[in-house]
């Protein structure tokens, strides 16, 4: 008798979806919306159930938060009745979706733990694997880590048992996430490691690179350079396989940082470059790029160069009204003009390997002094070193360097 009205309703949810897994979340909702009404005409509960609970789910995302609550109550309560436990887990799941959008992060943890509790045994296993991921989420954001530890290891499980390596990997890359920011560093490495083999054997490379990052942040954060460096250079060179220049020109900006940790000036500048070459917007992020090339220029005396990219850095922060970083360009420039005065002053004594002594501990100085307002202690701290290096071979009086160097040293210290 229904089977015209059923198969317009099957159409419907097949479009919706289609919408839905597309991001096209308007259209989603008209096909959703249709559906609905299609249900009610069937009057078979388990469908109305399911298309509120679809049709309550593309709301969330459309930020129409309490139409869609109600919808995932109505598909609550009908499953209720109906007892179908994989309907009310369902609907759970919506309540505590719709409950993290509204930041009441314990109440989704309760609804998720509801959603996993009445979770049918015989429905498919990786739909319960996401719901641990999710409550491990909501955790993690709650800073209860044993938990959320506890959800992320039982969806791991999940994952490897029922053949999804993909989805151990991401649990493994959230675990190391997790373990990182509480301090365990060692653990990190493991899950990330573990993350990188499975991706590199089932070939997903966006997600190997963007792991790689993760691990070259760890070992930076460890002043472990050198592992730090292996570890981006191979997501470098995944990067020019994608066709995303955002994520490229981040990817060689945090490899810059790390060649000029290193002492590689020349491959900074180049990364660095690169990375500015590629950037696509005209905001805060590359005018830090090109503060931080001037720095490198200004560190290899080019001073023509550094005040080049000083000034495009200088326009890009006026732009956003950044008086901070303004001053500290301002700082900058000035240390240089001055610089570049005592240039001409050496030049025209003939003096010139004073100059160059003199004037490069100098820049150092200045710089380091920049980085230290910046509160960039690791940089800063880099500076005075080799302002140290330079002071000692030209048997200069060095002692005003070695208690900046321990003052900053110190700093960095109670920055970790």
């Amino acid at each position: 008798m229904y089977d015209s009205e059923l198969s317009v309703w099957r159409n419907l949810m097949e479009d919706g979806t289609k919408c839905l897994g597309e991001e096209e979340y308007l259209d989603a909702e008209d096909y959703f919306s249709k559906g609905l009404l299609i249900a009610y005409q069937l009057t078979v509960p388990e469908i109305i159930a399911f298309t509120l609970r679809l049709l309550a789910t593309v709301r969330v995302r459309l930020e129409k938060l309490d139409i869609a609550e109600q919808g995932f109550k109505e598909a609550l309560r009908i499953c209720l009745e109906l007892q179908n436990a994989k309907g009310m887990a369902e609907a759970w799941a919506g309540l505590a979706s719709l409950s993290v959008k509204k930041g009441m992060l314990q109440e989704a943890c309760r609804d998720y733990e509801q959603a996993i509790s009445v979770y049918p045994s015989a429905s498919p296993p990786l739909r319960l694997g996401m719901l641990y991921a999710d409550l491990g989420q909501v955790y993690a954001r709650l800073e209860e880590g044993s938990r959320a530890q506890k959800a992320y290891t039982q969806a791991r499980k999940i994952c490897r048992l029922n053949g999804f390596p993909k989805g151990e990997g991401e649990l493994d890359v959230l675990l190391g996430e997790l373990s990182f920011r509480q301090g365990e560093k060692a653990e990190a490495l493991r899950s990330l490691k573990h993350a990188c083999q499975i991706f590199a054997h089932i070939a997903d490379m966006i997600a190997l690179s963007n792991t790689l990052q993760y691990l070259a942040l760890i070992y930076f954060d460890q002043n472990e350079m050198h592992l730090a460096f292996e570890c981006q250079q191979r997501a470098v060179a995944l990067c020019l396989k994608f066709d995303d220049q955002n994520a490229f020109s981040e990817s060689c900006f945090f490899l810059s940082k790390i060649e000029q940790l290193l002492e590689n000036y020349q491959e900074a500048k180049h990364y660095l470059e690169l990375s500015i070459s590629l950037y696509p917007g005209q905001d805060l992020d590359l005018a830090l790029r090109y503060q931080s090339l001037a720095g490198l220029f200004f560190l290899s005396m080019d001073l023509a160069k550094a005040e080049l990219y000083y000034l495009k850095a200088q326009s890009l922060f006026e732009s956003i009204g950044d008086e901070l970083r303004i001053g500290e360009v301002f700082e900058a420039l000035s240390a240089l003009k001055e610089i570049k005065e005592r240039k001409e002053d050496s030049l025209q004594s003939n003096d010139k390997s004073k100059f160059h002594e003199g004037s490069e501990l100098d820049a150092l100085v200045r710089l380091a002094e920049v980085f230290e307002k910046r509160r960039s202690f690791r940089d800063a701290l880099e500076c005075y070193w080799k302002a140290l290096e330079i002071g000692r071979k030209a048997k200069m009086t060095t002692n005003w360097i070695e208690l900046r160097v321990q003052r900053v040293s110190k700093r960095l210290r109670e920055k970790k």
